[in-house]
């Protein structure tokens, strides 16, 4: 499914009832055109430049004097020739072309939307470009200050499109390249965009006008099989752990390539990467690996449990590596062996490893990450996979773990830390509408969200992240926020409150040292 596809779906699916904006307001020169002040005159681009910004121009441009009248007072106050200064802007007529990219993201939008030019514009400049393109038929009608006789930022003018369109300005987007005229459109309610730079105003108009949901499922499935994680020193590494995880957010095994182990799992799909190569199997990957895929016995499962067991060092800690040779202990890690035992009704048999959970959740020790995790949020993340497999741990933890939700709200954070926060607030029935608006905004061009590094290297601090996990949960936080849950008191209500909040990708068609 390409980038028109997903716009087509979107607004199909749109007709249905979705909210969103019905009508976008596209300023001319500078935004949808390009010109040069560079001519074969006299004239210099700065000061063609500078008799744009004059109150003869103003007037020009408003009808209310003539081009001739025009020429004259310009000469006559900048000591020109009104014939160089014809000359000049007859040359920069001909230099206007439009941006093929913007052409084509207009006539994207443009199904079951109201699309409108207003632009500061003389009535012979605006009679050239109609001659010059073929693209006017993008609008269904172009505003003027000519014809308005009036101009932006002007209010009056604004007021004007919106009597004539009859446009809701709370479902209305401008797009400008001043701050003038962006800041005038929003006193009215409108959604303004300043034009500095294709790119952006590509991925903020995607952003508004297209169903965040929808983009991100077409970019996990384009990418399906092909979600690999990377390093921030550049390295492409082969592993298990992140596969795991898309596979339990999404329930879609297409999208992702996983080592299927009849016992202890390994981070690493192949040799060690950046490591030993020979890198052993360790608790994290295993507990993950056993809770979200089915391929294993019952009987291996509990082998594979017993042998954590044997992991716990003096403290009763379960170590993260099935190697003695590699003493290292981890809240995040110990958080998901919980829910590996309680899963299957051994929960009891790691009361040390839970005790410590609850002083790390507590005087919230895990508030600049941890050994293996980057992001404070993925403890609390991890906690909440584990209230869904122990109603009891969660009557008992539920409220510190609100108290923590809270307080990280707001916080500066990357995407990944952003879709983790969310989901934990939704879990948690708390209202994150603003940490949610900056992560939806964070969403790329092409569907998926950006860099949240996640996990990384203990011994040498290198961070790993994975943008079709980020992605994913990205896309469950959204789906969450809409469907927020109330706090569970039972096993019956917790599983359901979970299937609402942490939504499940439908994608259509079918730690290391």
């Amino acid at each position: 499914m390409n980038l028109k596809e997903i716009g087509r779906v979107v607004g199909q699916r749109a007709k249905k009832g979705q909210k969103r904006y019905d009508t976008i307001i596209f300023d001319l020169g500078d935004v949808l055109f390009t010109w040069s002040p560079s001519t074969k005159t006299s004239i210099s681009p700065k000061t063609l430049r500078s008799i744009l910004q004059t109150t003869t121009w103003f007037q020009y441009e408003k009808g209310d004097i003539s081009e001739d009248e025009c020429y004259a007072s310009v000469a006559l106050e900048m000591a020109l020739s009104s014939e160089d200064i014809r000359n000049a802007f007859q040359h920069a007529r001909e230099t206007l072309v439009s941006r093929p990219v913007m052409v084509d993201l207009i006539r994207e939008l443009r199904p079951g939307r109201k699309i409108y030019a207003m632009s500061n514009i003389s009535a012979e400049d605006f009679t050239f470009l109609q001659t010059k393109s073929s693209d006017m038929d993008l609008f269904d009608h172009c505003f003027t200050s000519s014809s308005a006789r009036e101009r932006k930022p002007n209010i009056g003018y604004f007021r004007h499109v919106l009597e004539r369109t009859g446009a809701d300005p709370a479902r209305t987007i401008f797009v400008d390249d001043k701050l003038d005229n962006v800041l005038a459109a929003r006193s009215f309610g409108m959604t303004g965009i300043l034009y500095d730079d294709f790119e952006n105003v590509e991925r903020t108009l995607r952003n508004l006008c297209f169903d965040p949901t929808i983009r991100g499922e077409a970019f996990l499935k384009q990418n399906a099989g092909q979600h690999l994680s990377y390093t921030s020193t550049g390295v492409t590494i082969h592993e298990n752990f992140a596969q795991l995880l898309i596979l339990e957010a999404t329930h879609d095994p297409s999208l992702v390539k996983y080592t299927k182990y009849d016992g202890p799992f390994n981070f690493f799909r192949g040799e060690g990467e950046l490591t030993t190569s020979a890198f052993p199997c360790d608790a994290d990957t295993t507990s993950i690996g056993i809770t979200c895929s089915d391929h294993m016995s019952p009987e291996k499962k509990h082998e594979v449990m017993d042998a954590i067991l044997a992991l716990r060092n003096a403290d009763g800690i379960p170590q993260v590596y099935f190697d003695s040779s590699r003493p290292r202990i981890d809240p995040v890690v110990c958080v998901n062996v919980l829910t590996l035992f309680y899963k299957y009704g051994r929960g009891k048999q790691l009361k040390e490893c839970f005790e410590w959970v609850e002083s790390v959740l507590r005087y919230r020790a895990f508030s600049e990450g941890t050994r293996y995790y980057e992001p404070p949020e993925a403890f609390l993340f991890f906690l909440s996979r584990l209230f869904l497999v122990a109603p009891d741990v969660y009557k008992r933890l539920g409220t510190v773990f609100a108290e923590c939700c809270r307080e990280r709200i707001g916080l500066k954070g990357d995407a990944l830390a952003l879709a983790m926060r969310v989901v934990c607030c939704n879990f948690a029935g708390i209202d994150a509408s603003g940490d949610l608006m900056t992560l939806r905004n964070m969403q790329e061009i092409d569907g998926g969200w950006p860099d949240g590094w996640f996990y990384k290297y203990g011994s040498n601090g290198v961070l790993i992240a994975n943008r079709g996990f980020t992605t994913a949960l990205a896309i469950n936080a959204i789906k969450g926020a809409g469907v927020r849950m109330k706090r569970p008191s039972s096993i019956t209500n917790l599983k359901q409150a979970w299937n609402d909040t942490v939504v499940r990708v439908r994608v259509s068609h079918s730690h290391i040292q």
